[in-house]
């Protein structure tokens, strides 16, 4: 990039609040510029077909438009395009998705606004980024963990709601699917996790995912 001139960014969040924090962060950095930031998904959309952007920095979970497809969007045309996502989504299929994505830097927005720096200097310098905590999942993820074994085989129905629990499910939306009660579902949950002595429900589905007793898609 030429001395003196800018890199421009394109911001996408539907919290108006989480907009401005991000703009104020990037300001203050002397080599780049928010050059648009939209809390519309379809307004993105008109942006990115209008012009190209040195780095977008994107929610995932945008009502109108989803963060996925405008990744699409940007990938078919520019596929060096160099791309942020900001979500405060952790759990094992929104690591797996986005890793199937192929995105540039990813950062939770619990994280310290110096992660948002560091992702958009590593991006820029054409290096991947991804905040310590969503590298942790996703370490856990592809390491295979082969020394994490459960006590005993999950049944067909507990089975059943871990990969409901896996999609981002909630106990009301999974006790509707199965046809279950609510309790049922918190009973399965809880026996789950005590067979493969996981810490929480994430760490559940981490080890279930790495041991091959379910496949995300």
């Amino acid at each position: 990039m030429e001395k003196n001139v800018k890199a421009e960014l394109l911001v996408v969040d539907d919290h108006s609040l989480v907009l401005e924090g991000i703009c104020k962060i990037v300001n203050k950095m002397p080599d780049v510029t928010v050059a648009d930031a939209v809390t519309s998904g379809k307004r993105a959309a008109e942006l990115i077909e209008e012009r190209d952007y040195d780095v977008y920095i994107l929610d995932i979970s945008i009502p109108d438009v989803s963060g996925f497809d405008l990744i699409t969007q940007i990938r078919e045309l520019n596929d060096q395009a160099r791309i942020i996502v900001n979500t405060m989504h952790e759990e094992i299929w929104m690591v797996n998705r986005l890793a199937q994505c192929g995105v540039n830097a990813v950062i939770l927005k619990a994280s310290a606004p110096a992660e948002l720096v560091a992702a958009i200097r590593s991006v820029l310098r054409g290096e991947p980024y991804t905040c310590p905590r969503f590298a942790s999942i996703s370490q856990k993820l592809s390491s295979g963990l082969a020394d994490w074994q459960p006590k005993d085989a999950p049944t067909r129905r507990e089975r059943d709601v871990l990969e409901a629990v896996a999609k981002g499910m909630n106990t009301h939306e999974i006790a509707a699917l199965l046809k279950i009660s609510e309790n049922t579902v918190e009973t399965f949950r809880k026996r789950l996790i005590s067979k493969f002595g996981a810490k929480n429900a994430i760490d559940m589905v981490v080890k279930a995912v790495a041991q091959g007793w379910i496949k995300l898609d």
